[in-house]
């Protein structure tokens, strides 16, 4: 009975354990969900660029470590469905993404995001059949996210408004809580047509910079900005919004090139064996000091030295001397 109950309690311990290791791994998580919506029976097309947009960026978010849940062509209850399931994996710490793409309608200073089978004929029923994106943004916030990044390409002339209104009003700014990264395919306010490419420019550009290494997703944002700014040539400008407390990046971050190491065979053998030489020749010229004088010239110094202090030499020379002075005499 002992054996039985210390082995529930090592099991026990162990699992504290793994499960406390694991809490940083979760906090670092990455969460996202991307709707394109393209099939609203009010339209008498469908969008061409939506659900191609949605698939591309979903693959691309995927590549980056997020969890995507992609949806296509939903309702309203599919719809607040699908948000509830990613707002339900979104754990404090974490960082959650949320794309849209289809029609989008700004009331009351508010931007609601339809659904395909909305009903509107009035503001009312917008804010009835539509998702409110503040609301969204707002539970993303109290779940606990660290790094809120919203982005919305629904800034499009849609068939709703003309129910209500006379002009179309594009999308409303964000009122974003810290931490938020915001991106619209126009500015708030403007709408744009939809295009006709295999993706959209916006989404196009997009891509582009997401791909490109060591980027903060803020820089991503603002170079997709000039990008599709340039692209059509300013009847599109998109707005990025920010109020991240830190830098976040979609890639991990590339480390810089570094130049290769050159290997022994890589190396010019006679100029490393001249080196060498002239690195002996240095060592020893500083270890012997000045110059010394040159060799015939020691010697020469020497022997005289010798000669003159010799007594040998001394009684030869004084002999030499005598005789001299007697033959003189």
């Amino acid at each position: 009975m002992k054996m039985r109950f210390l082995f529930w309690l090592c099991l026990t311990g162990m699992s504290a354990i793994l499960t406390t290791s694991a809490l940083p791994q979760q906090s670092a998580a990455r969460v996202a969900l991307v709707i394109g919506n393209a099939n609203y029976p009010d339209a008498s097309t469908p969008l061409s660029t939506t659900i191609r947009d949605a698939r591309t960026l979903a693959e691309e978010f995927r590549r980056t470590d997020f969890d995507v849940d992609l949806k296509e062509n939903i309702g309203k209850e599919d719809m607040q469905r699908a948000i509830d399931a990613f707002t339900g994996k979104i754990r404090s710490g974490m960082a959650a993404l949320f794309y849209f793409s289809g029609y989008g309608i700004q009331v009351a200073r508010q931007t609601y995001l339809i659904p395909v089978n909305a009903q509107v004929w009035t503001e009312a029923e917008v804010r009835r059949d539509g998702i409110s994106v503040d609301a969204l943004l707002a539970e993303m916030h109290r779940k606990g996210a660290k790094v809120k990044i919203v982005i919305l390409d629904a800034a499009r002339r849609n068939p709703f408004e003309r129910r209500f209104r006379t002009s179309a009003a594009g999308l409303a700014a964000l009122d974003a809580p810290d931490g938020t990264l915001a991106m619209y395919s126009a500015a708030p306010g403007k709408v744009i047509n939809d295009g006709t490419g295999a993706n959209s420019l916006f989404v196009g550009e997009l891509i582009k910079e997401l791909r490109v290494p060591n980027l903060t997703a803020e820089e991503v944002f603002n170079h997709a900005r000039i990008g599709v700014s340039r692209a059509s040539n300013n009847e599109q400008v998109p707005w990025v919004a920010s109020s991240l407390v830190e830098e976040f990046n979609f890639g991990r971050a590339r480390p810089a090139a570094t130049a290769p190491a050159v290997t022994p065979r890589q190396v010019d053998r006679p100029l490393l064996r001249q080196r060498q030489r002239l690195r002996l020749r240095q060592h020893r010229a500083n270890a012997l000091g000045p110059a010394p004088i040159p060799e015939i010239f020691s010697v020469i110094v020497r022997g005289a030295r010798n000669w003159w202090l010799c007594p040998p030499a001394l009684s030869i020379w004084a002999r030499r001397w005598n005789t001299r002075i007697r033959c003189t005499a």
